[in-house]
């Protein structure tokens, strides 16, 4: 299986708005079957172009399958999605600062929770458009500067600015288990109840629920970065009481315990692509 993974930070000047591009490019081979990816929650919100096939996400919760659209936004994820795709298949997906998507967009956030919005409904013909130049891009080079031409003129379209909710946000993305809801909201220059109408609003979900599954993303990708180290020292290390305290964050969040969570996405395509260096 041919697999091409890749990240990047945007240009300097997209970065107040856009934390990182990925691009993935997946070739099965004769009787090769794309492995499925295991997606557990996480705080990521994305525009996300399927430039080659399809996704058909399997709804842990609900039992449902569900194709998304060929340009998808996607907000935040609080439970395990397994995602399915053919061969060939290529993605490309903006993921937004914390806070950004609903600027982007001029829209609130709450029922993009748990869901992938079709992108055309809401950015309308020219989202299309650019749909259709990074399909026909020449390059990884093309798709990665064809994409952020399209962000940069709409951020100046719209003039987006921060304010000190955005501060606050960014404070407890990057150190979810060391802020209560009174030091945020004293960030955030708002009242407590204020505080919580704008994360739901905004991100569509509560600042509790917002911080516990930044807390356990950073547990997962900590051990992703680090498997030497061992669970306890993990949960130690992201803020949790004890082992059992990040294990039932797992099963919530994960539907997993945490060594069962790392297994099911051990043959992931972009986990095979950076074991394969």
């Amino acid at each position: 299986m041919d697999v091409y993974y890749h990240t990047c930070l945007p240009s300097v000047h997209l970065r107040p708005f856009i934390r990182e591009l990925l691009l993935l490019d997946v070739v099965a081979g004769p009787g090769e079957v794309v492995p499925v990816k295991a997606l557990a929650a996480n705080t990521e919100q994305c525009l996300v172009f399927y430039l080659h096939g399809h996704v058909t996400a399997s709804h842990l919760d609900s039992g449902t399958r569900t194709v998304y659209a060929p340009i998808a936004l996607n907000g935040i994820q609080s439970t395990r999605f397994d995602f399915y795709s053919g061969s060939p298949f290529r993605m490309l997906s903006v993921q937004f600062q914390p806070g950004v998507l609903t600027k982007f967009l001029r829209l609130p956030l709450p029922e993009f929770t748990n869901a992938r919005i079709d992108a055309e409904a809401v950015l309308a013909a020219e989202i299309r458009q650019v749909q259709e130049q990074l399909v026909n891009a020449p390059t990884y080079a093309a798709i990665l500067a064809q994409v952020e031409a399209y962000l940069w003129r709409r951020v100046q379209r719209l003039r987006i600015t921060f304010e000190p909710f955005d501060r606050a946000l960014r404070a407890l993305a990057a150190a979810p288990h060391r802020y209560s809801l009174d030091q945020l909201a004293q960030e955030a220059c708002l009242s407590v109840s204020q505080l919580e109408r704008r994360f739901v609003q905004q991100l569509g979900v509560s600042p509790k629920l917002y911080a516990r599954i930044a807390r356990f993303s950073r547990a997962h990708a900590l051990k992703h970065a680090h498997p030497e180290l061992d669970w306890l020292h993990v949960a130690v290390a992201c803020g949790y009481y004890d082992y059992q305290h990040l294990g039932k964050d797992f099963r919530q969040f994960a539907h997993a315990t945490p060594p069962a969570l790392l297994l099911a996405q051990a043959q992931a395509p972009d986990r095979l692509a950076r074991l394969g260096g």
